[in-house]
């Protein structure tokens, strides 16, 4: 029973991050229509906001993988497949978390500038972050790859 509620438990973070995105986003696009920037940067200062985020984003994608398989590959294939889950769902999470923080700095940056590049660096964030569902039979292949390649 533990089982289904681990799997339970990495789809609710999922879903809440996924949601909280799309509502913080619709909110930032919203206000700068009505409203417009937050502030006003000098010229140097905005695209050294816009490069960070550029950057961070080329960046902490490809970490935020990298950690995630090196997580998983280092569990324990002797645990039980209760303890496999609990491990797995710590690296997921962080990996979600690292999406999320990329995506929320554009999503500032986007509300400071203005600027319509950070809302499509946000998209493309916020595409990856939809392409990691943790399905349960996802889930169960990475858990299996790791161990063929322990063996």
């Amino acid at each position: 029973m533990q089982k289904n509620s681990t799997y339970k438990q990495i789809k609710l973070i999922y879903f809440v991050i996924v949601i909280t995105l799309a509502i913080f986003a619709a909110f930032s696009f919203y206000y700068i229509l009505t409203i417009g920037k937050v502030s006003t940067f000098e010229t140097a200062n905005e695209n050294n906001m816009k490069s960070l985020s550029i950057v961070l984003a080329l960046i902490g994608i490809p970490a935020s993988y990298m950690f995630h398989k090196r997580k998983v590959s280092r569990i324990n294939q002797s645990l039980s497949i209760e303890s496999k889950l609990m491990h797995y769902k710590s690296a997921y999470f962080i990996k979600i978390a690292t999406l999320e923080g990329l995506s929320l700095i554009s999503l500032l940056i986007y509300l400071s500038t203005g600027h319509i590049n950070q809302l499509i660096i946000f998209g493309l964030i916020y595409l990856f972050l939809l392409l990691n569902y943790p399905s349960q039979s996802t889930i169960q292949r990475e858990l299996e790859n790791n161990d063929k390649n322990d063996n």
